[in-house]
């Protein structure tokens, strides 16, 4: 009798990164977006992405960008820009996929 054999299906998550005018933006986006049961991490504002020197962004999965667009809007906290986190060979590139023109 041969023993069963485990299939493993790997899910794959594309993340992207959230800018905003302040870093204390970022953070009070992520506490609302937690209370509601969201968990998405602030992290530091990639050199190739920041614009004004050293800042804090949201990773988030990119299916998740719409969401935090309307509770960005709903609350006062306009995102920047969403950048696509695309992994290659050796660094990531972030292509840019969602800019706020105020």
């Amino acid at each position: 009798m041969q023993p069963d054999i485990l299939k493993v299906q790997v899910i794959t998550v594309e993340w992207c990164i959230a800018n905003f005018d302040s870093g204390n933006h970022a953070y009070e986006l992520c506490r609302i977006l937690e209370r509601k049961g969201y968990v998405f991490e602030v992290v530091s504002t990639p050199c190739q992405i920041a614009r004004d020197g050293c800042g804090y962004s949201m990773r988030l999965p990119l299916s998740h960008a719409h969401l935090l667009i309307e509770e960005g809007l709903a609350h006062g906290i306009p995102v920047r820009e969403i950048y696509r986190i695309v992994s290659g060979y050796t660094r990531r590139r972030y292509e840019k996929i969602y800019q706020n023109y105020k």
